[in-house]
């Protein structure tokens, strides 16, 4: 038996620590279309709405603010769902992820402004599952358990 190796990734801190918006409207959910370029991590996938905290920055003031920055949505209220650590061994890196339930009225879905991504759309889970080779698969993981 080969001797055991460090952990590539380190136990402790994180190299992301981000944030999605599990965004939905009765039973479909809004996804974003990601940009396909490079620097955008899974490009030209479906995805849920989200980013990047700050510095300092508590996961739900980076939730307000992506959210503003991406939809134009002055976010009311929230459901905190899940937070989940990856240890990306193929990338070396070390990700937490902050995942928050909201529920949108007709209104609220209708004054929704795309500022970031390809484009955006409401899909069913069925629809959401027809494109799972094109999706991010912890957002996929995560409209699946809900």
């Amino acid at each position: 038996m080969a001797p055991a190796k460090a952990d590539p990734v380190p136990k402790a801190g994180f190299d992301l620590d981000s944030v999605s918006a599990l965004i939905h409207m009765g039973q479909l959910y809004l996804l974003q279309h990601r940009e396909d370029r490079v620097g955008v991590a899974y490009p030209n996938c479906w995805g849920l709405f989200g980013g990047a905290c700050e510095p300092g920055e508590s996961a739900a003031d980076a939730l307000h603010r992506e959210l503003m920055e991406e939809l134009s949505l002055a976010l009311t209220s929230y459901t905190p769902l899940m937070t989940c650590t990856y240890d990306l061994w193929f990338e070396g890196r070390r990700t937490r992820k902050a995942f928050f339930g909201i529920e949108l009225s007709q209104a609220q879905a209708q004054a929704l402004v795309l500022h970031e991504g390809q484009g955006m759309a409401w899909l069913s889970f069925s629809e959401v599952l027809a494109r799972a080779d094109r999706f991010v698969p912890f957002d996929l993981g995560m409209i699946a358990l809900h």
